[in-house]
């Protein structure tokens, strides 16, 4: 759109409230897309703000909320006219309003409550009781159900009654008498087929589901896996209790891949995103593992102390100590690195514990064998000594293959432990590969200059 490409939407948005053009407002605002008007909305004055939302369609500023932190949300609901609040949460989705409720202080949700029609709030409630990364806290309980001797003709009025306020429309899903669910059909299925074609000569049976109790994690490998836009929630029974739609599963990967993320750089995962989190809260997520490593690098500050009459005789044995333990450090992040992402994938498993170890030993051995040549060459030239180059040679060959083993295989463990994979990361395992790097350097070194 011409005012996106040029920069100038909330210009634009301006000089038309200005302007008091209510007129041209609203045929600007009915081309946008929700996510367009809340990127700009929050950058107006409340009044404007309140303006904007009411002079939306209907439809597109219930989504265009959904698109805004709960705060903001909530704000916005609570401030303008009580109808508009009413149509606003009448139109958004069950699980964005649930979402909201849970996500504000409880009297807030209250008054909340108070304004959302009567006949949605018992299933709002149900989707408040399930733990918010379970599949039963992303599910929807929007969608489409049709039992199985209806005919094509009567699932298509059915569709015209209630699909307005449907959020997956894509799949029709077919319930038994107990709403347990037996089949699954696709909208274009019903538009071609004839209007007396039951629902049981065109459902598909075999239908993947996933439980209601199942983390998100779970639900979006199923999703990923089987190319599916909705995936359909179960509780024990077999009954449909909801719908994942895909959008809902996009939220779900960036969370968990910004909390891996997080993890990864040796950090608990944020509350809030960086910009809007105190300096409190980025301090309290990040010492806890600043002094854990802390501690892990003091047993290295042992090492070196235990080994000082041999530093003392050979001082050029001192040069080469961040090139080995960065080396040992970068080769380890490396293979925890990929196999963290494999694991996260489904690709490998606890038991293909074997088979990684195995082919991490070879890796590492052949890598080991380039660094330590070109190690050997450059401790050479620098140090000027041929026992002091092998040292450092011969280091690097079992450096790598330890530090690429450990970066591998520590992750596999730790999940074995139900600890997060992304937890055992580069910054410990960094700190354990230096550990053992030393003492690996210090071994080689007292057998071949024959120190100690």
């Amino acid at each position: 759109m011409k005012h996106l490409v040029n920069g100038s939407l909330k210009q634009t948005i301006q000089d038309l409230l200005s302007a008091a053009d209510d007129d041209k407002l609203m045929e600007l605002l009915h081309e946008l897309q929700p996510f367009d008007i809340a990127t700009v909305l929050m950058e107006f004055e409340e009044p404007d703000r309140l303006k904007i939302l009411a002079l939306s369609d209907p439809d597109i500023a219930a989504e265009t909320l959904e698109h805004l932190d709960y705060d903001d949300q909530y704000s916005l609901l609570d401030h303008s006219a009580d109808q508009v609040t009413r149509d606003l949460l009448a139109r958004m989705s069950d699980d964005a309003v649930a979402d909201l409720l849970l996500a504000i202080h409880p009297r807030q949700a209250q008054e909340i409550l108070r304004r959302v029609p009567k006949e949605d709030i018992a299933g709002i409630k149900l989707l408040m009781t399930y733990p918010a990364d379970s599949a039963g806290g992303i599910m929807t309980l929007d969608y489409i159900a049709v039992r199985e001797d209806w005919n094509v003709n009567r699932v298509i009025n059915h569709f015209r009654k209630v699909g307005s306020k449907a959020t997956v429309t894509n799949y029709i899903y077919v319930v038994d008498g107990q709403g347990r669910l037996v089949g699954v059909t696709s909208l274009k299925e019903v538009l071609l087929s004839d209007p007396r074609t039951l629902v049981s000569d065109i459902m598909y049976t075999k239908v993947v589901s996933v439980p209601v109790e199942a983390h998100q994690q779970e639900a979006a490998k199923l999703v990923s896996s089987y190319d599916f836009v909705a995936l359909p929630v179960t509780d024990n029974t077999g009954r449909l209790v909801g719908v994942i739609a895909v959008d809902d599963i996009l939220d779900v990967i960036e969370e968990e891949d910004t909390e891996d993320i997080h993890r990864l750089g040796g950090s608990l995962p944020l509350d809030e995103p960086y910009l809007n989190s105190s300096m409190f809260d980025l301090i309290k997520k990040r010492i806890g593992w600043l002094l854990v490593l802390f501690m892990g690098q003091g047993f290295t500050g042992n090492i070196l102390k235990s080994y000082e009459d041999v530093l003392a005789q050979v001082v050029a044995l001192t040069f080469f100590i961040p090139l080995l333990t960065d080396t040992g450090g970068n080769s380890g992040s490396q293979a925890s690195t990929l196999v963290i992402r494999a694991m996260a994938l489904g690709e490998v498993t606890l038991k293909d514990l074997a088979s990684i170890l195995w082919k991490e030993v070879r890796i590492g051995g052949a890598l080991g064998l380039v660094m330590g040549t070109v190690g050997f060459t450059f401790s050479w030239v620098v140090g000027g000594s041929q026992a002091v180059a092998l040292t450092v040679g011969i280091t690097l060959v079992v450096i790598m293959i330890v530090s690429s083993t450990i970066g591998a295989v520590l992750p596999l463990i730790g999940s074995r432990f139900g600890v997060d994979p992304a937890v055992l990361s580069a910054p410990l395992i960094t700190t354990i590969v230096d550990t053992t790097g030393l003492i690996i350097y210090f071994a080689v070194a007292t057998r071949i200059l024959k120190l100690g």
